[in-house]
């Protein structure tokens, strides 16, 4: 009477399982040392547990499992040159169409749109990524007005400085002015008779001197028609 057939899945039994491990690992690692013999190829096997322990044959001499991988890898570059290369970069496009797709649904959220597919926990976590992104931008608000306000500030104090320049500037010239216009140091009187004080000396009025009578000698030689 044969074997049933074994269905193929995960052994839940841990004991099962790792019975089972050791039996199909040494009967592939036989396979594989039959298959190099008979047959006189380069056979290479590694294998990881469950627990991550390793176990590995190569045919190769002296059991130079690294040079079946250096083999291995020059052949697989020389295949891509050519299809692999374009297949690379329709995977490379895929992927970022992916990511592209998620950074859009992600601003949509951010936004309080699309938010019926998402779960409790999923709001709960953006809700808390946009009060720290709040808290970030607030933050830099707040330290671009601070510049702001120095800026203004020595601005401020900038033109302060040369407004004080200006007005002494201005009072200086005026006081120049002031000095160039003083009369001299004695009183003169000009041709029409008008008398300038001395500077320091008690103010008089000015007057103009005026003949109280006219010359009667002159008067009588011009009745007469003669002439000195």
């Amino acid at each position: 009477m044969g074997r049933g057939k074994i269905e193929i899945k995960r052994i839940e039994n841990t004991s099962n399982r790792q019975v089972t491990f050791s039996k199909r690992r040494n009967g592939l690692l036989k396979k594989a040392s039959e298959l190099a013999v008979l047959c006189d190829a380069q056979v290479g096997v590694i294998i990881f547990s469950c627990t991550g322990k390793m176990f590995n044959f190569c045919s190769s001499p002296p059991n130079n499992l690294q040079y079946l991988i250096d083999r291995y890898q020059k052949q697989v570059s020389v295949q891509d040159d050519g299809f692999g290369s374009r297949q690379q970069l329709m995977y490379e496009i895929e992927r970022m169409k992916s990511e592209n797709d998620k950074l859009e649904v992600f601003i949509k959220q951010c936004l309080g749109q699309d938010l019926t597919s998402i779960s409790l926990n999923d709001i709960m976590q953006l809700e808390q990524q946009l009060e720290s992104s709040i808290d970030k931008v607030r933050k830099r608000k707040e330290e671009l007005l601070s510049q702001q306000l120095s800026n203004l500030r020595r601005k401020e104090h900038i033109l302060e400085d040369q407004n004080n320049y200006l007005y002494r500037m201005m009072h200086d010239e005026h006081a120049m002015v002031a000095v160039d216009q003083k009369p001299g140091p004695s009183a003169m009187m000009d041709l029409f008779g008008n008398v300038y004080q001395q500077e320091g000396a008690s103010e008089l009025p000015a007057y103009r001197l005026q003949p109280m009578q006219p010359n009667l000698q002159q008067a009588g030689f011009m009745n007469h028609g003669l002439q000195l």
